[in-house]
């Protein structure tokens, strides 16, 4: 089950929720993990309407070396885009602060109909210097599965498919994203408090739990 705001205790990596620009109308499951769990803050990113890949790289990077202790990122769209152009641009300093990510379905800028996101073009082709997942839908009309495995690749990530969440808005009906917690939950257990950071993290994540059905088990972890 996935863990409350309560279950948490002050050693714990601080999770930066790092959210979509068009994420609608509703209840957004980012908003509903930072109300209920100690564990998770939602960062304003300040997005305008045309959403700039250097802007976003400042404000995260802004974040982050604001948090005195360890840190997990969960980028979700754009969010996730600007997560991986800060991390191919990351000091040495921000490294050694964060423990993981999840990058949940971000948005293919090759895809026609947002020219918005020609700025963040081209994606960072450099090995993420972090443990990290590359979650997608198999209806995402904002990223084909293929096109988010191949990212996976690139950058280094594991790999989770979970069918039927589309673009991971409100309006795709998945309410909280339990699934999402529990993958959460999952990656910071494996992390823990006081343990060293494992760079294969989702690597044992497969090994050591019964794998989910959305889990692809092509996970593209780094060697």
């Amino acid at each position: 089950m996935p863990a409350d705001r309560f279950e948490y205790a002050a050693l714990e990596p601080t999770v930066l929720l790092l959210p979509d620009c068009d994420f609608g109308p509703g209840d957004y499951w980012q908003d509903q993990w930072a109300q209920r769990r100690l564990d998770c803050r939602k960062v304003d990113l300040g997005h305008a309407l045309v959403p700039r890949r250097n802007a976003l790289v400042s404000w995260i990077d802004r974040q982050v070396r604001a948090m005195t202790g360890p840190v997990f990122l969960v980028g979700h769209g754009v969010g996730a885009l600007g997560l991986a152009a800060w991390s191919s641009l990351m000091s040495i300093e921000s490294e050694a602060s964060i423990v993981g990510a999840l990058l949940v379905a971000p948005n293919d800028p090759n895809l026609a109909g947002d020219e918005r996101l020609a700025d963040f073009l081209p994606l960072p082709q450099s090995i993420f210097p972090f443990p990290a997942l590359v979650v997608a839908s198999d209806d995402d009309p904002h990223l084909a599965v293929d096109r988010g495995f191949s990212l996976a690749r690139q950058w280094g990530c594991g790999f989770a498919l979970m069918p039927g969440c589309g673009h991971f808005r409100p309006i795709d009906g998945i309410g909280r994203w339990s699934q999402g917690e529990e993958l959460l939950d999952r990656f910071l257990g494996l992390i823990g408090p006081g343990t060293p950071r494992d760079p294969h993290p989702a690597a044992q994540l497969e090994r050591s739990c019964v794998p989910p059905p959305w889990l692809d088990r092509r996970s593209a972890i780094r060697p």
